[in-house]
Parts: structure tokens; sequence; C-alpha cells
């Protein structure tokens, strides 16, 4: 109950998960909530967050049929089988994602509430699995990786599976603002 501080709370968190897939991996929260007066409240977390891969993600598998067209037969459109795979190898997710924002009460008007949140995701690590047609487009730009995911009739040079599995990206960022009023 100071000037410009009627309140300041902070909240702090830590987990440590040990997965027998794939490791220890740490997460955490920090927290400050600082209520201004009676009719504004700023706000700021900061915090790492993890996700281990599902069962279906590292070891599923199932069979089934793909259409596309491919660019190596002169962009011919074709039906081919195709795979669904879990891979076991994939990594865990990890999030840091920062938050600032506000919430304002007015006092002078009952009921009313306006809160804004700007917020910065950056997920390293992210697990994809990439669709048919673009396991074929990248391959014929150059990624040898998924081209080892095409199986093709030795004759004819036609495809005749596509695998897709799991990995890891690089990094996946979402930023914006949520603007909420009631």
């Amino acid at each position: 109950d100071a000037p410009l501080i009627q309140q300041l709370d902070a909240s702090l968190a830590y987990r440590y998960a040990d997965y027998s897939g794939s490791g220890g991996i740490e997460s955490w929260k920090m927290g400050l909530s600082w209520q201004l007066n009676d009719d504004l409240r700023l706000r700021a977390t900061s915090s790492r967050d993890v996700r281990a891969a599902t069962l279906r993600e590292r070891f599923d598998e199932t069979a089934g049929g793909a259409a596309v067209v491919d660019p190596f037969l002169g962009n011919s459109f074709i039906f081919t089988a195709s795979r669904n795979s879990g891979n076991p190898n994939v990594d865990p997710e990890e999030a840091d994602t920062l938050t600032f924002g506000a919430v304002y009460q007015p006092s002078w008007l009952p009921g009313f509430s306006i809160s804004g949140d700007w917020y910065d995701i950056k997920i390293d690590g992210a697990m994809a699995q990439p669709p048919f047609q673009d396991i074929v487009d990248n391959c014929f730009a150059g990624a040898q990786e998924l081209c080892d995911l095409i199986e093709r009739s030795p004759e004819t040079g036609q495809i005749t599976r596509i695998t897709t599995i799991y990995f890891n990206l690089d990094e996946l960022r979402l930023k914006g603002f949520d603007l909420e009023m009631r």
C-alpha cells in the first residue's frame, strides 16, 4: 500500500523431469504482477517450457496412400503408397516465452475490464511431420535427407512409397498481441 505500489507479487517455479526416452530436461517460470492502484495492474512473465514427444510421435506406424505431383517426372500427378512413422530419436521441444501485459479496470466504469498482453514465443526443436508433397518438393530442391524418404521403382523411376517421419525443426517463432475486453 505504498504510492504507485498497491501490491507487488513475484512468482518462481522450477521443475526437472527425467524422461526415459529423451533424458533430463528443466523447465522454469518467473512472474511479476504489479498493482499500481485500484484501476491498473501490470504483469510480466518469462518461462522455459518443455514437451517430450508423445508415444505416437516416437513409435506410431500407419500405412496408407498419398497423392503427389512429381517434378522429377515432368510434374505428373501420381497416387502412391505412404507411411506415417514415428521417430524414437526426436528430442524434447524447448520453448522460451516472454510476455508483458496490463489490465485496466476503471473504478468509474463498474464491470468493465480491458487487458492486453504482448508475447514472444521461441520454440527450439519443435516437432513436425512434413506433408508428403513437401517431402517431394524439397527433395527436388536438393534436400537429400528428404530424398531418403522417397522410394522409387528402379525400372520406371516412379514413386512407389513416401514415408513421413517426425523430426525436430531448428526454430519456430511466434510474436503477437492479445487484447480482451468485457
